[in-house]
């Protein structure tokens, strides 16, 4: 074995397949999960529309994230993760839905 059978391991094509299979598995968690503001309408900038499943190979193996807002006009989610305070300084809480989906995929 040399120092760097890691890396030889995670940059194969079968270790891409299961990133991407456990990447895709968090950001359906997260679409299922993500609040929706109308139930009749599904406007172009709703948070269950920019949510996306991303795989790169890096120096280190295969990377997958998922990522919320790729889109710059787009700011809505991370607002409802975390919470907010309105204009009049009132406090709106967090829904947490990604940390929940996070939560979900965990394995243990």
């Amino acid at each position: 074995m040399n120092r760097s059978w890691e890396r030889e391991i995670l940059a194969l094509p079968q270790a891409r397949e299961l990133v991407e299979l456990h990447t895709a598995d968090v950001a359906a968690l997260a679409i299922k999960e993500a609040p929706r503001a109308s139930p009749t309408r599904n406007n172009w900038n709703s948070s269950k529309r920019n949510i996306e499943a991303l795989v790169t190979l890096y120096q280190d193996g295969w990377y997958g994230q998922v990522v919320v807002e790729f889109d710059h006009e787009v700011r809505h989610t991370m607002l409802q993760e975390r919470g907010w305070r309105d204009l009049k300084g009132r406090r709106h809480p967090g829904r947490f839905f990604l940390k929940e989906a996070l939560a979900k995929a965990r394995i243990e």
